[in-house]
């Protein structure tokens, strides 16, 4: 195998793997030590506080956090790719606006992958930018809905297997896990759990402007008995949640990118029940590792009949479909292609 000299950019607002919350660089971070472990030749733009087997340079010593990011500071991280562009053969993004500023004005070339919707059809970023390197999606109903980007194809993010384990002892409580708001539908969750009489957990993350819909959606109905809610749990605590759960409850509002929390759940042996928006009806294989529902009466009906969903074809799915190998080898590919031109 042809090893290759790659750059690695990520975002300075987290460590790279995150300490907790974090998708895309833990998504970053899985691939670098995997393509490191092939023997490539990898440099990691993160923070200083990241964790790496590749060689890692960073601007920030620690990550500078959401509430304090500004645009300035993710260019004054990207610009060290920038200034180090010759020494490799392809520069990985996994970073939103300033990284596709910055790519513009490079020769190495540069795909971006679009971890979210950083640019859309019909605005101005996106006229301006469609053709900075090359664009990775994370599903096929990302990379249609992103139609006129200078697409490198589909690569499926992947989740630690290793990690995530294998359990098929199940107690009987549902479980949500994501940030609090309308978007992902936590309150469905817990309307689902209130109709059907059963535990819901929440594994929960509450932005401040996402307050007034907590305080009125969420908030009054957590109980500490039939619903209960942590608001920081750590990775051993989070992995006992997903193993054990009945299924996860996945009741989005919009079109997801992706949705690393079903293949996380999947990877337990836990199945997913999900509303039929952005990539779900990819990542979960309906009646089989779990089911698609069009509207919450059909969701409400999947869910009661979860038990019949087998545990083991959950976590076989997972390892064929979203192992890191597997997402690893979508992107040497990718890389191949885009070096040879």
């Amino acid at each position: 195998m042809v090893k290759m000299n790659i750059a690695q950019l990520c975002p300075p607002i987290l460590a790279t793997p995150p300490l907790k919350y974090g998708g895309t660089e833990r998504v970053a971070s899985m691939l670098t030590e995997e393509l490191v472990r092939r023997g490539h030749r990898v440099t990691l733009y993160a923070t200083g506080n990241s964790k790496t087997k590749a060689k890692l340079k960073y601007f920030y010593r620690k990550n500078i956090g959401i509430d304090y990011f500004r645009l300035q500071n993710g260019i004054l991280q990207a610009s060290l790719v920038f200034d180090d562009q010759d020494d490799y053969e392809i520069v990985h993004s996994h970073t939103g606006g300033y990284g596709l500023i910055v790519a513009k004005y490079m020769k190495t070339p540069v795909v971006t992958t679009m971890h979210n919707d950083y640019i859309r059809p019909g605005t101005i970023e996106f006229e301006q930018y469609r053709n900075s390197g090359h664009f990775v999606c994370i599903s096929k109903k990302q990379e249609k809905r992103l139609k006129g980007l200078r697409s490198a194809g589909v690569v499926y993010n992947a989740t630690d297997t290793d990690k995530y384990r294998f359990c098929d002892e199940k107690r009987d409580y549902f479980f949500f896990i994501g940030n609090i708001n309308n978007n992902k539908g936590p309150d469905l969750a817990i309307k689902t759990a209130k109709e059907l009489k059963t535990r819901l957990i929440l594994a929960a993350k509450v932005d401040k402007n996402q307050l007034p819909f907590f305080e009125t959606k969420v908030k009054p109905f957590v109980d500490g008995k039939r619903i209960m809610m942590y608001s920081t749990i750590n990775m051993e605590k989070k992995i006992k949640l997903y193993q054990q759960a009945r299924c996860l409850l996945f009741p989005i509002r919009w079109e997801e990118p992706f949705g690393l929390v079903m293949i996380e759940a999947m990877s337990c042996g836990t199945p997913v029940v999900a509303m039929n928006r952005g990539s779900v009806p990819e990542v979960i294989k309906h009646g089989e590792t779990g089911y698609v529902a069009d509207n919450y009466r059909e969701f409400v009906s999947y869910v009661r009949k979860i038990d019949e969903i087998d545990p083991k074809a959950c976590r076989r799915w997972v390892e064929k479909k979203f192992s890191i190998g597997a997402m690893t080898d979508g992107y040497e590919k990718t890389y191949k292609r885009i070096i040879k031109g």
